[in-house]
């Protein structure tokens, strides 16, 4: 299992993907398989940096002993995403809980992968279930607010109501301001400023900006 997995971080680094994926990437936003398939409703440019993402949010999570929140679920593809990575035996699902406000996504993640998201919103629940890892894969991606102040007051608050929930980590992706064109709508957080509040107030924390120009990951270890 370990060489595949091997091969999987290889594959993904370099790119190489199949034809499904190539055809998914493809896709336009009149195509039927659009919603479901491509990798830009998702705030994604192509799959190969969706998996790069996650690989890497996923850093230090083991599905043979993890439990797993998804806080804005999506159409699930974190979940076939560690089916797939991890080789899940069939039959032993990983131990995943995920959710996402837009019931047409959960419908896609219910035919897409077979799982079943609660439809339901953050900003509605007080406290969040208690899971091993807590994780954002695209979450905070898109602005919230009128003011960067209060879409940055917004990441914080949603940041502790999944690090009171975790056990084990909390783990979510962000936009980067550096050396990148502001899109309107888009969120941007310098890794600096997050860097340093975050180990102000949890500590234990790394910040990874290794892997792709315009994304980081963010990772909370609960010792």
């Amino acid at each position: 299992m370990l060489s595949n997995i091997k091969n999987k971080v290889v594959n993904i680094l370099m790119g190489q993907h199949d034809e499904d994926i190539q055809t998914a990437d493809a896709l336009e936003s009149k195509d039927p398989e659009y919603l479901t398939k491509s990798p830009l409703p998702l705030g994604y440019d192509t799959t190969a940096d969706q998996l790069n993402l996650y690989m890497n949010l996923l850093f230090g999570y083991n599905p043979s002993v993890d439990s797993i929140m998804d806080v804005g679920a999506g159409r699930g593809d974190l979940f076939g995403f560690i089916k797939d990575f991890y080789e899940t035996p069939e039959g032993s699902d990983p131990i995943y809980y995920g959710f996402d406000r837009n019931p047409n996504l959960v419908d896609i993640a219910q035919n897409k992968w077979g799982v079943s998201l609660d439809t339901r919103d953050i900003d509605d629940m007080k406290s969040l279930p208690s899971k091993n890892w807590v994780v954002a894969a695209g979450f905070f991606f898109e602005r919230r607010r009128e003011k960067e102040d209060d879409d940055l007051n917004y990441l914080l608050e949603v940041v502790d109501k999944m690090y009171n929930a975790a056990t084990t980590a909390v783990s979510f992706n962000l936009r980067s301001p550096i050396n990148n064109e502001i899109q309107e709508g888009q969120f941007y957080v310098h890794p600096g400023l997050i860097m340093d509040m975050m180990i102000e107030k949890y500590q234990h924390v790394t910040v990874k900006h290794n892997y792709s120009n315009s994304i980081y990951t963010v990772t909370i270890y609960k010792f």
